[in-house]
């Protein structure tokens, strides 16, 4: 194990090359690098997520977790908090948005890529006995994929349907306590089953 201070280069590439695979491979649960840091909330993986993400040309929003998080991203990033309709990446405490997510950017069809990535802190993931099991299809999987997620309220998963439209949507990163993440992105057909 390591110092509590973040190494912007060392640590971001670490991180940054298991978000990739696991965008790679949507579905699929990936274990994030051991990195500790000191941070102000209860789970620090979608804070490391986020301060290898975030710099000063992208904006965040916070989704019930309140200040601290906040004032923690924008000192150790240079990015700026911004209104949710107008956030590149999102973070969502809690298992709901109570529907917020609706207002997420979704991109343009001159535009897709100017969608929001959502990261939502959940107990675990990956165990098919959670509050809600997706099935995953389309780009990087073979056949289909299943993945269980606790924590994340079915109604949240509603919500994300109701605003993707393949190219446009969100792009998920599912991140749990135990430092896994499993993504989703836009181009994945999800159901809940």
């Amino acid at each position: 194990m390591r110092n509590w201070e973040f190494d912007v280069v060392f640590d971001s590439q670490r991180i940054f090359r298991s978000l990739l695979d696991a965008m790679a491979n949507p579905g699929c649960i990936i274990t994030l690098p051991d990195i500790r840091i000191n941070n102000p909330a209860a789970n620090m993986y979608p804070l490391l997520l986020l301060m290898t993400l975030l710099d000063h040309e992208v904006s965040f929003s916070v989704l019930d977790n309140g200040t601290p998080v906040t004032e923690h991203l924008k000192t150790n990033t240079g990015s700026k908090e911004s209104k949710l309709e107008n956030s590149d990446f999102i973070l969502v405490y809690g298992g709901s948005s109570h529907g917020l997510i609706r207002r997420a950017m979704v991109g343009t069809l001159e535009y897709p890529d100017e969608s929001a990535t959502v990261i939502y802190d959940t107990d675990s993931i990956g165990d098919i006995d959670g509050d809600v099991l997706l099935e995953l299809s389309g780009p990087g999987i073979a056949d289909k994929r299943r993945i269980g997620t606790s924590g994340i309220e079915q109604t949240e998963i509603e919500d994300v349907f109701t605003i993707q439209d393949y190219p446009l949507g969100l792009d998920l990163i599912f991140s749990d306590n135990a430092g896994r993440i499993a993504c989703i992105p836009r181009s994945t057909t999800m159901k809940v089953i």
